[in-house]
């Protein structure tokens, strides 16, 4: 009798097929499974926040002096004082009483009556009255004023050395004054600057700022001065 072979259907179900039709079998099967991977990622939406945008702009420090303390008023000493005197009243003079007239006596000659003798004239004197002289400036007061004038004389002469007239502007004849407020600390040092009169020409605008950065440190600050000091000085530009 012939032998009978039993086998499993599990373990002969890929068994029997041959190799290249097996592999096309794995390759259909994993395509199948990304193509559903990649339907059920369509449903799925993501959201991008974009990141704000960072300004562009610059952050501008303004400087700012503090407030210069009130200037002490000058006061100038009185001169003195003009007293009136006061004329000292004159006793009035009581009438004398008449002489009596002596009886008339035929024996004894009269006498010849002398004259009366004069009153001294006395002059009196009168005390003279002179206006007070104006008084001078205090000499401290004076040198600060001079001091003021020879600090900002020297600060523009300073700069005047600085300055140089762009080529660019010369040849086209472009002429003016820019005027430049800058403020600067008592060491001499420009801690900001801009143009505050425009001499209508870009060229000397820039060349009016380059001016007073290319000056420093500037002369410092006198001690009298508060601190920082913002001041505004021409620049000016002119062929002739």
């Amino acid at each position: 009798m012939a032998e009978e072979s039993y086998s499993t259907p599990g373990r002969t179900r890929y068994a029997d097929l041959p190799p290249d039709r097996l592999t096309r079998c794995m390759g259909l099967g994993s395509t199948t499974f990304l193509i559903l991977a990649v339907l059920a990622l369509g449903f799925v939406t993501w959201r991008i926040v974009p990141a704000a945008a960072e300004s562009s702009r610059p952050l501008l420090l303004e400087f700012k002096p503090p407030a210069a303390p009130p200037e002490p008023d000058m006061q100038v000493p009185e001169g003195p004082r003009q007293v009136e005197q006061k004329a000292q009243a004159q006793p009035e003079s009581s009438e004398a009483p008449p002489p009596l007239e002596p009886e008339s006596n035929p024996s004894v000659p009269s006498s010849p009556a002398r004259p009366p003798a004069e009153p001294a004239s006395v002059a009196e004197a009168v005390p003279e009255t002179t206006a007070p002289r104006s008084l001078p400036a205090p000499p401290a007061e004076r040198a600060a004023n001079d001091a003021k004038v020879t600090w900002e004389a020297l600060l523009l002469s300073h700069m005047e050395r600085y300055r140089r007239y762009p080529a660019t502007a010369r040849s086209r004849g472009e002429q003016g004054i820019a005027y430049v407020q800058f403020t600067m600390n008592r060491e001499g040092r420009v801690l900001s600057a801009r143009i505050g009169r425009s001499s209508g020409s870009a060229l000397l605008d820039g060349a009016a700022l380059a001016t007073i950065r290319r000056a420093q440190p500037l002369p410092a600050i006198p001690a009298d001065r508060p601190d920082p000091q913002r001041l505004t000085v021409p620049v000016e530009f002119f062929t002739q």
